[in-house]
């Protein structure tokens, strides 16, 4: 399992670069942020008028969402044994979507890699 202090986490899962998740991790961060982020913008569009606050709400909330789905990504991409660089393509809007099907699908590596020993573990 995991070593100690290298626990696995939410923090983790959602805001480091190290390690590798699952399919159902990433499915579940990303809809996560989905689910905050339309409630924000339902927040934010709700009121006649964008006050500075609101709109300062929607900056932090989409800028924390896409650091994580980067991240999210890349430890996806490190459980199919690809470099978590390829991240970058979640962010184009023509490569978004076709990427983040195949990993909602591909099967992850079956043994240990070199970024980390298994599924949904942090690398030591």
């Amino acid at each position: 399992m995991t070593k100690p202090g290298r626990e696995t986490t939410v923090g983790w899962a959602l805001f480091l670069w190290d390690g590798r998740i699952g399919r159902r991790i990433f499915i579940l961060g990303t809809l996560f942020w989905m689910m905050t982020n339309a409630a924000v913008i339902a927040f934010v569009t709700g009121s006649d008028d964008i006050s500075p606050g609101s709109f300062s709400l929607f900056l932090t909330t989409a800028s924390l969402s896409l650091l994580s789905l980067l991240m999210l990504g890349t430890k996806r991409l490190h459980d199919i044994g690809m470099p978590g660089m390829a991240s970058i393509l979640l962010v184009l809007p023509a490569f978004s979507l076709i990427l983040f099907l195949v990993l909602c699908v591909w099967p992850p590596a079956e043994d240990d890699n070199r970024y980390c020993p298994g599924t949904d573990m942090r690398s030591s």
